[in-house]
């Protein structure tokens, strides 16, 4: 009989302590694959809730393959999700190969659905498949 109380008071304490964690945010990897379109044509990738307000919680991309070729060079940024897909953070040029990046995000991407945008880092008529990783919140 004491064994059963313990065992009941355990996974009462248990389901308690489930009850009360908060859910942080992590550095994940989601994966991303798009074509970037010739002549500095924007494209998205699908959409991420980004639940912070801070600023200072940055988003990531990882740029790990690029058919214009190895070590080649193509601008990203953070956007709303949203028919202007509004900037959300300043557009960086990230290099094919070279790991990942972390970039502030601007205010207002704060609570929002958002998307990682990319173009050709040049004017070009070439269309090229890019893919990696990115991360809408990394902390």
């Amino acid at each position: 009989m004491k064994k059963r109380k313990l065992a009941i008071i355990m996974i009462m304490a248990m389901l308690v302590a489930m009850n009360t964690i908060t859910a942080f945010a992590s550095d994940d990897n989601h994966g991303y694959a798009f074509n970037i379109k010739a002549n500095y044509a924007n494209t998205y990738s699908d959409s991420r809730y980004r639940q912070t307000t801070n600023t200072g919680n940055q988003w990531k991309v990882n740029m790990t393959y690029s058919g214009e070729g190895e070590g080649t060079i193509t601008t990203y940024w953070l956007a709303l999700y949203n028919n202007d897909h509004t900037l959300a953070s300043g557009t960086h040029d990230v290099k094919q190969g070279s790991g990942a990046h972390y970039y502030n995000a601007k205010s207002n991407a704060s609570q929002k659905d958002v998307c990682l945008g990319a173009e050709n880092n040049n004017n070009s008529t070439n269309t090229y498949i890019v893919s990696g990783y990115w991360d809408e919140e990394t902390n």
